[in-house]
Order: C-alpha cells, then sequence, then structure tokens
C-alpha cells in the first residue's frame, strides 16, 4: 500500500488541497474559493459557515482528482491564516466573525501603543519581535475588549485559525497553536516560546485564554466518522498540527537553516530569511518570529496587500477579460490575458506608478498603517495594459523595497527561491529577477503552502526523520531566472518615483488625513 500526505492551505481568499507522495510529487488538488466581508471601511472578516463547508469539499475534490483510495492518504496539516482572531464561547462557539489579519480597525491602538499607553514600545519590540502595526492580533484584541465588552466577557478562549481547523475536522485536542502562529498574534515572547505574561497583563487579557504551545507536526487527533463522511477522508486519518501559512510556504520552499531567501507573492506578500540566532532591527520596522520545526527564526519585511492588489485589479477593472475566460475556460484564465497585456509595455509602465498600499504598508522601510493605494502619474494617454504592469510592479518595488531593508540591517540577499501565486507568470517571475538583481529560482512544486503542510503531516507521521530529511526529499528546483541588466536602469528609477511618490502623500499628511475623514 503506497503512503500519501496530504496538506490543506486555508488561505485569504479560498483554500487549496494537494495530495502528495513521499518524494513530494503532487498527485491530486483543488482550488475553492470563499469571501471575505468588508462591513466597515478597513475591516476584514470572515465566517466558518463560508470557510469550513468550502474546505471539505475541497478535500473531497482532491481525493477524487488524485484518484487514490482514501485509506492510503494518512496525515493531514492544515496551512492557516496568521493575525487571524477569534472569539469562543465556553461551548467552543464562535461568538462573532473572524477579524481577518488585512484588517486595520484596530489603528488608533498603534499611536497608543506606540505612545506607551499599555507598555513600552521597544520592549514591546524586544519581547514579541513584531514592530507595532495593525496586522498582528494584538490591536484586534485591545478593540474587541473595548468595542464589544459583552462577547469579550462572555469569551473563554481567543482561537486562531489553526487551532479551529484542527477543531474543524475533529481533532480531540485541538486548542495548540504552533510557535510561528502564535509570533503573528504579538502577545508571544519568541525567545522563551511561550505566551508572554507581561505583554498579556499590559492589555488587561487573560493568559488561560490563550492556545496551548506545541511544535509544529505533532498529532493532535485523527479524523472521526462524521468529518469522515464530510469529506472523503478515511476515517482515522492522522490530524498533524500544522503552521501559519507563511511558514509553510517557506518549509515548502526549503526554508530551515541560513543561506537561503524566500519571496512569497500570495495573497500576502514577505520575504524571509532564517537567522539561527534571535536578532532585532535597529530600525524597528522588520518582523523576527519563530521557524516552526526547525525552532530558529525567521527574519520577515512584508507586504500587507501583495497579490490581492492584482487580484482587485482583475475584478475591478477586468470586466472583458473576466467574461472572456469564463466563455473560454477556467477564471483562472483572466490573468493570462491580463499577462498578455502586460507584455507588450516596457519596464518602468512608461512612468505610471501604482502605490500596493490596498490595506497599508507593512514591516518593511515604509511600515504605515494609514498608507493607501494609488494611481500616480496617470494622464489622457494612460492604458489598461499600463496599470495592469503597474499593479504588477507596484507589488514588486514593495517587496524590492522590503529587500532592501534585509540587507540594510547586514543579511544578505544574493539569491531567491519564488514561492505563491506570482510563480505562475514568467513575466512576473523575470521582474522579480530585474528588480532585485539576484537570480530567482521557481520550484518544481508551486504550492509550497500545502507542501509545507504535508511536510509537517510527514513528520507527525514518522516517516521524515527530519524536517532536513522532509526537504532534502521532497523539494526541488524547477526553473531559474536570471537577472537581465538592460532593465536595471527601468526599474531603478521606478523605485525611485515609487519611495518619492509614498513619501511626498505620507509626508504631506494625505494618508493621515483619509483616515482622519473616513473615521467620521
Amino acid at each position: 500500500m503506497t503512503t500519501y500526505l496530504m496538506g490543506i492551505d486555508a488561505g485569504t481568499t479560498g483554500c487549496k488541497t494537494c495530495i502528495f507522495d513521499l518524494d513530494g510529487h503532487l498527485i491530486g488538488t483543488d482550488y475553492r474559493e470563499y469571501p471575505c466581508y468588508y462591513p466597515h471601511p478597513g475591516w476584514v472578516e470572515q465566517l466558518p459557515e463560508d470557510l469550513t463547508p468550502t474546505l471539505f469539499d475541497c478535500v473531497r475534490a482532491a481525493i477524487r482528482d488524485a484518484g487514490v483510495p482514501a485509506e492510503e492518504i494518512k496525515a493531514l496539516s492544515v496551512s492557516t491564516q496568521g493575525s487571524v482572531f477569534g472569539a469562543l464561547d465556553e461551548g467552543g462557539k464562535l461568538l462573532r466573525p473572524f477579524i481577518g489579519w488585512q484588517d486595520v480597525r484596530g489603528v488608533d491602538y498603534v499611536g497608543r501603543i506606540r505612545d506607551g499607553e499599555y507598555i513600552d514600545p521597544d520592549r514591546l519590540y524586544q519581547i514579541s519581535g513584531y514592530p507595532i502595526s495593525t496586522v498582528p492580533c494584538l490591536t484586534k484584541y485591545l478593540w474587541f475588549k473595548d468595542n464589544e465588552p459583552e462577547n469579550f466577557a462572555a469569551t473563554a478562549r481567543i482561537s486562531h485559525h489553526q487551532d479551529f481547523f484542527l477543531k474543524e475536522f475533529g481533532a480531540d485536542d485541538y486548542f495548540v497553536n504552533d510557535t510561528a502562529t502564535a509570533s503573528r498574534t504579538g502577545v508571544f515572547d519568541i525567545d522563551a516560546g511561550e505566551w508572554s505574561q507581561e505583554i498579556v497583563d499590559a492589555l488587561g487579557l487573560d493568559i488561560a485564554m490563550f492556545p496551548r504551545i506545541v511544535k509544529a507536526g505533532e498529532v493532535a487527533g485523527r479524523v472521526p466518522h462524521d468529518v469522515a463522511v464530510r469529506t472523503g477522508l478515511a476515517e482515522g486519518t492522522l490530524l498533524c498540527v500544522g503552521a501559519m501559512d507563511q511558514n509553510c510556504s517557506t518549509l515548502g520552499g526549503g526554508l530551515v537553516h541560513e543561506g537561503t531567501a524566500i519571496a512569497v507573492i500570495g495573497t500576502y506578500g514577505a520575504t524571509y530569511v532564517v537567522s539561527e540566532e534571535s536578532r532585532r532591527d535597529p530600525n524597528g520596522t522588520l518582523i523576527f518570529k519563530n521557524n516552526s520545526g526547525p525552532e530558529n527564526y525567521t527574519v520577515e519585511a512584508a507586504s500587507i496587500a501583495s497579490a490581492s492588489c492584482y487580484r482587485w485589479f482583475r475584478d475591478t477593472i477586468c470586466s472583458l477579460e473576466m467574461a472572456m475566460a469564463k466563455e473560454f475556460g477556467p477564471v483562472g484564465n483572466a490573468y493570462l490575458l491580463i499577462n498578455k497585456m502586460i507584455k507588450a509595455v516596457p519596464p518602468g509602465s512608461n512612468g505610471l506608478v501604482f502605490l500596493p498600499y490596498l490595506q497599508g504598508a507593512g514591516s518593511g522601510p515604509r511600515a504605515d498603517p494609514y498608507a493607501r493605494g494609488c494611481f500616480l502619474g496617470v494622464t489622457l494617454g494612460t492604458t489598461k495594459a499600463e496599470m495592469a504592469r503597474a499593479v504588477l510592479e507596484g507589488i514588486t518595488l514593495e517587496m524590492r523595497d522590503n529587500i532592501e531593508s534585509i540587507r540594510k540591517v547586514g543579511i544578505e540577499v544574493n539569491d531567491i527561491r519564488a514561492v505563491g501565486g506570482a510563480t505562475n507568470s514568467p513575466v512576473w517571475n523575470q521582474m522579480q529577477a530585474d528588480m532585485y538583481k539576484v537570480p530567482i529560482s521557481v520550484l518544481e512544486v508551486g504550492e509550497t503552502g500545502c507542501l509545507g503542510a504535508a511536510l509537517y503531516a510527514g513528520i507527525g507521521l514518522g516517516v521524515y526523520s527530519s524536517l532536513d530529511d522532509a526537504v532534502d526529499r521532497a523539494i526541488r528546483i524547477k526553473d531559474a531566472y536570471e537577472p537581465d541588466p538592460e532593465n536595471y536602469d527601468a526599474y531603478d528609477k521606478a523605485y525611485e518615483r515609487f519611495v518619492s511618490g509614498y513619501q511626498s502623500l505620507a509626508d504631506g499628511g494625505f494618508f493621515r488625513t483619509l483616515h482622519q475623514q473616513s473615521a467620521r
């Protein structure tokens, strides 16, 4: 009997399920989208009644696509969104919709924390490794406590997606978090590997509300009969603790020890390098967090909206391409049509600049929760193709901004493995190589989030002796893109326009004014 592993990526806008053999070959897959809700400007929420059934349907379809007996899929893990917050009552019921990681409702608490209202901000960064921003759960906890006191009083457990989906799949010991998921909250002591009593007390929370910390790959239970019926999995399939999605993606890209850099362009974008030692950024903008499994650290510079900007452009501007794709093929083919437009525009988008801050600026040198997306330099001659290229360039320029911030703290970035949805686009892969001025490698398996989750499942199952063994066996490079020096000048000038455009709007108070007016 053959042994297969399942990795599930429960992402922000959709879920993907992949089934792999032990050598990392993709056997079957399925993808489904689900909605986010935006009840107020800057708010992002999701409902379990959208997520769980879609996830279960995705699992069933992936098994069907693989064409293998469900009994041969021996273990699974889930890659989950980080910095997502849910409040559970004593019975484990969600008291309100999940507050998403892109949600910026806690923005006013950023300023209050920076002013030292709750805890010294330098001390907070030293403990948590996370710069003050709206992304980690910390500001969401405070908003919830202050604005929904009845729900807060009824809260027995503070849930994050890793433990929530373990519960949904029927795990016995589900109220657990891996260290990477925990470190995305902003209240975790990344050096001690446990929740920070000091931070929790400063926020007025109860540390007993938080999940128990375990290693990624630990066995949490087995699939029960009712979940087996709904998913097509075999009853008794091993449920293993996965990790926050970016750690699954970086593990699926081979990021275990120092010497490798991973650039993720997905719904969330980031550049990661590994550090065996705990470090902090003197400028206070880079994220340092736990690397689940190896239990070392990752250094991260983040882009909050990233490829979500490309999806926004597709859904908002490219109705014709969407209609053509629907008529002649999968909806995803709309991106192929847009990419053809992009190839016809020279690097630099003829001077057009897109700032990809649709949900604020991330943890790079321009970390700014008030920042918003915009096109700069639009004229009567601006075309949709130029706008499309500017969107891709804007996303990638923010990634370059982040890479430059990592280099400035003395960490070399000489070659990068690219992962995420962007790797499906050769034009985007080449753009990254030219813009970062380093070779870009694309892996044989692009679904690194699912692969990383599957490798954690393999650790729990005991089919790999270590994560090094899993990576050596399952990860291979497919394509490489060398940087083209002829494009350096155009992208250097585009980067200069990008930085200047942001600084002019930020220093002039435009972003702050937008926030103040929308809050009235």
